[in-house]
């Protein structure tokens, strides 16, 4: 199972549109979503991107912390 099906929809969408700016930088996280089973096991260079992407969103988490704003991407 992948973990791009766990992500948000506003976060989906930010990824899927900067797939054609940035074509190698899509590659290789669409490779560690689809080879991650746990959010645990994402790269720090991946995880950091997606917390980016939430920044564009609406999808605010009450505490700063990178750990919780991770897992806000995955809708948890």
């Amino acid at each position: 199972m992948s973990l791009f099906n766990d992500i948000i929809p506003e976060v989906k969408e930010l990824l899927l549109v900067d797939k054609e700016k940035y074509p190698s930088r899509h590659e290789r996280m669409m490779e560690d979503l689809n080879e991650s089973i746990l959010i645990s096991d994402l790269t720090v260079k991946t995880a950091t991107a997606l917390v980016e992407y939430l920044f564009y969103t609406d999808k605010k988490p009450e505490l700063d912390s990178f750990i919780i704003k991770l897992y806000a991407v995955f809708g948890k």
